[in-house]
Parts: C-alpha cells; sequence; structure tokens
C-alpha cells in the first residue's frame, strides 16, 4: 500500500497536470523543468539503491523514505515558489528511488521463498494498483467539490503527505523483519565490474532501449489530458476521472493481462512488445491525421485508451526479457542497473520538452504552442513505436539465433554404423 502513496505527489501531473502548476504557482514550462530535474536524480538514485538497502534495515528505510517524502509533501502545500518547489522534488526523488525501492524489493523478497516470489510481487503490483486507484479517485472528488481546482491539488498534496507518516507508523509498528532470510537474500550493490560487464553485453543495449522507447509514451500520457480537454472540448469534470483511469486503472488491469499473453500466446516477452509497439505506432499516426475538433473528442479517447493498454501490458513484462535471454545470475544486477539508466531517460527531458510543445492554454497570458506542438509529439511517440520495432525484432532474432547455435552444438553426432564382413 505504501508503493500507492510514495509517488503520488511526485507523478501527480499524470492526473492533474496543469492544476497543479497553478497550484504551485508555476508556468508549465517551470513546472515540466523542475519534473525534468526530478527525473534526472531519480534515475542517479536508482543505482544507490542497492547500496542502502544493504546498509541498512529495509524497514528501517522505508519508514524514513516515507516520513521524508510527507515533508516534502506539507512543504510543496505551503506554495514554495520555483526554488522551493525544485528541492521538494529533489527530496522525492532521494527518498523514493534512493532509499524506498530497493528496500521495498527487499522486504518483499524477505516474506517467501524463491519458489514464491512470482507470486509476492504480482500481488505487490496489484495492491499497489488498487491503492492508487482508490486514493486516484478520492483525490478526483477532492479537486472537484473544490470551488478552484488548484485549491483542491494543494490540499490533496497535504493529504498525500499525511498520508505518508500515517503508513510511516504503520510499517513501523506491523511489518516484522527477518535477519536470517535477509541475509539469504545477496547484495544488491551494484558493482563497478557488473556495470562493466553488463555494458558488454549486447542484452544491456537491447532491453534497455526497448524499455526506454516505450517509457516515452508512459511520460507523456499526462500531457493527453490537455489536448483532451483543450483540443477535443472533453469536460473539465472528466479530466481527473480520465487521468486516474489512464494512470492506475490501466496499470492493475493490463499489466497481469500482458504477462498471461507472454506465458500462453507469444511464449517469448520481445514478440510481445514487438505487438505493443505495433499498435502504439498505429494509435500514433491515427493521431497525426485526427482533426482536432469536438465531434472527434470520443474517439480520441477511445485511442488514448488504446494506447494505455500498449503502455501497461508492456510495463508488466519489460524485466521478464532479463531471465528469457538468460542473463547470467552475476550479471543481473548490472545489466538491470545500467538498462533501467538508459530506460528511465525520458524522465530527464520529456516533461520539460512536450511542456515547449504543447504551451499552455489556460495561461494568462495564453502560452502558445512550440516546434509543432501536438504534432510533433505524434510525429515522435510514431518514431519511438518504429524504433521499438526494430529493437524487439533484434532481440527476437537475436535470441533464437543463439538457440539454435547451442542445439547444434549440443546435439552428439550420430554413432557410425558398422559394416559386416
Amino acid at each position: 500500500m505504501t508503493g500507492g502513496i510514495i509517488f503520488q505527489v511526485a507523478y501527480i501531473r499524470f492526473v492533474f497536470l496543469g492544476p497543479t502548476a497553478r497550484a504551485l504557482d508555476l508556468s508549465a514550462q517551470d513546472y515540466g523543468n523542475i519534473v525534468s530535474v526530478f527525473g534526472i536524480v531519480a534515475m542517479v538514485m536508482y543505482f544507490f539503491g542497492g547500496w542502502f538497502a544493504d546498509k541498512f534495515s529495509p524497514k528501517a528505510l522505508i519508514v524514513v523514505a516515507l516520513a521524508g517524502t510527507g515533508v516534502a509533501d506539507l512543504y510543496l502545500g505551503t506554495v514554495p515558489g520555483y526554488w522551493g518547489t525544485l528541492a521538494a522534488h529533489l527530496l522525492m526523488a532521494v527518498m523514493g528511488m534512493g532509499l524506498y525501492w530497493a528496500a521495498l524489493v527487499k522486504a518483499i523478497g524477505m516474506l517467501g521463498d524463491s519458489s514464491e516470489q512470482g507470486r509476492l510481487f504480482g500481488f505487490l503490483e496489484g495492491v499497489r494498483g488498487v491503492t492508487s486507484t482508490i486514493i486516484g479517485f478520492a483525490g478526483t472528488a477532492i479537486v472537484a467539490a473544490s470551488v478552484a481546482e488548484a485549491a483542491g491539488v494543494l490540499w490533496l498534496i497535504r493529504i498525500y503527505g499525511l498520508l505518508c507518516f500515517v503508513f510511516a507508523a504503520l510499517v513501523w509498528l506491523f511489518v516484522k523483519g527477518d535477519e536470517e532470510r535477509l541475509a539469504a537474500l545477496g547484495s544488491s550493490t551494484v558493482t563497478l565490474r557488473q556495470l562493466w560487464l553488463a555494458a558488454k553485453n549486447k542484452y544491456t543495449w537491447l532491453i534497455g532501449g526497448t524499455v526506454m522507447l516505450m517509457y516515452c509514451f508512459y511520460t507523456t500520457l499526462g500531457y493527453f489530458s490537455p489536448l483532451l480537454e483543450n483540443r477535443y472540448g472533453m469536460a473539465a469534470a472528466l479530466i481527473g476521472v480520465i487521468g486516474v483511469v489512464r494512470t492506475y486503472v490501466f496499470q492493475f488491469v493490463a499489466g497481469p493481462a500482458g504477462g498471461m499473453v507472454v506465458d500462453k500466446v507469444t511464449k517469448s516477452s520481445p514478440r510481445f512488445l514487438r505487438w505493443m509497439f505495433a499498435g502504439s505506432a498505429v494509435v500514433a499516426l491515427v493521431f497525426l491525421v485526427l482533426p482536432r475538433s469536438s465531434a472527434f473528442k470520443w474517439v480520441a479517447l477511445a485511442l488514448m485508451f488504446a494506447l494505455c493498454l500498449c503502455v501497461f501490458a508492456s510495463r508488466g513484462v519489460y524485466w521478464a526479457q532479463v531471465g528469457e535471454v538468460e542473463v547470467p545470475e552475476n550479471e543481473r544486477g548490472g545489466v538491470i542497473g545500467l538498462a533501467s539508466g538508459l530506460a528511465y531517460l525520458p524522465d530527464a527531458f520529456l516533461p520539460a520538452l512536450c511542456a515547449w510543445w504543447i504551451g499552455d492554454p489556460s495561461a494568462t497570458p495564453v502560452v502558445p504552442e512550440h516546434g509543432g506542438g501536438y504534432t510533433t509529439l505524434f510525429a515522435f511517440l510514431l518514431a519511438m513505436a518504429l524504433f521499438g520495432l526494430l529493437l524487439t525484432t533484434l532481440t527476437d532474432r537475436t535470441r533464437r539465433r543463439e538457440r539454435a547455435a547451442r542445439t547444434h552444438t549440443e546435439t552428439p553426432s550420430p554413432e557410425p554404423v558398422p559394416t559386416g564382413s
């Protein structure tokens, strides 16, 4: 449940993009720049998370991370200006990605043996998604009931901050540690040697690049809200609800569904991801040519939900590729670490770039689109989808060639047939 709480404010833009910028008294561009800096720091913190999880108790790290995030949230609720908002986002990045995430993975790992890990982490993702959905809908109701959306968002940020403190107390009081099982989990720290081995592994770049290309779609989903409202005439009251469905409902519905399709149908994660990139390419192409008028608002909504299905189904099987291509156990930490640094790179530049592309029609004075606006955004996404098709095809073919070569090597030569005299 803490996973459904701790990242709410850091990623609140996925549900309330414009209202959050106005609530914090920032321009859309300034808010986009701050979120990009958050993405850069978060990306770096992923590498340090394993070290923290090895040095300190996972329970203590989770409690500190929740409390620290609560402080950042409540500070944001005071509308601290540009530099204060930036400082709060830096603190959220350190708390969430540096202290919390690797500690959470270790804490969940302690709950069962190796045969139970899939079920435990599946249940984690499900509870996280349900918690996020419930809180998201409650937040939408709070914002809708407010006289001004911006005021509602500020109260929502403060409530999320208080919830962080509540869950920090609950974890401290009720979560028990198991030192023997913790020791059995081994090290989470990614060493320089592991990173060097990962850099020489072709699958690091194929998998990291694949995730990065699909993550471009995930990062831009929040920018569909102003598109639906300002270009397709969707009612403002529906935007928050649509944002919750887009961000959280698809998380716990499409993710498990993607895993089931891989297990039962494609038998291959790269092959399944190729389907998802193909679907995403079609959606981006249709958005490029679809007239932006209220007559097509339901078509635009259906297209966005189709894209959400592709994105969140992909998120459920991203890292399954590491096991499928049989990366050696002693190299997996480095491969996942280096591939993650590449994979989440869009968080470091896309928010600022998208804010520049789409402008802000609700600002005073109005901030116009730049560089082609949404047309450029959808052309960019189409290009990412086509590159994704290429990388998943390369991964799939490379893996099949390796298996064929290994099968040929392991097949014993037939015994010679003796000849009679």
